[in-house]
């Protein structure tokens, strides 16, 4: 079941980098759970992910990198290892980082994510470590 998981998340990143949005949301549970890392606010049901994105969008813009580095199976858990890297769409100011995305999965579908800075940080909410 794990590496059915893996390949879950490997399709929904695939199918959010050609911005097929249909494809995208048909992998999320209904009520699924977006936990912002920077303010800690959660985005729930379909309808906020879409809030999730439009929120992002209106920061950073449309031009971004989001590339997955690696995927990590965790049981229900699945650890996306990603290089994001995008320009404030009203200050200019580009920015570049790693990001540990925990991707949960109930009935093969993306339930829940939750973004930490560290690899550390996100091993330990998958209840693994280093």
């Amino acid at each position: 079941m794990s590496q059915e998981n893996v390949e879950i998340v490997r399709r929904a990143w695939e199918a959010f980098m050609r911005r097929d949005n249909e494809a995208t949301l048909a992998l999320y549970d209904p009520e699924v759970e977006l936990h912002h890392h920077v303010d800690g606010s959660v985005y729930r049901g379909l309808a906020g992910v879409r809030a999730y994105f439009r929120d992002w969008f209106d920061v950073w813009g449309e031009v971004f990198s989001n590339d997955l580095e690696e995927l990590i199976d965790a049981g229900d858990d699945v650890i996306a290892v990603m290089h994001v890297g995008a320009r404030g769409r009203r200050s200019g100011i580009e920015v570049e980082r790693r990001e540990w995305h925990v991707w949960t999965l109930r009935d093969r579908k993306l339930w829940r994510l939750r973004i930490y800075a560290t690899k550390a940080e996100a091993l330990e909410a998958a209840g693994l470590s280093e």
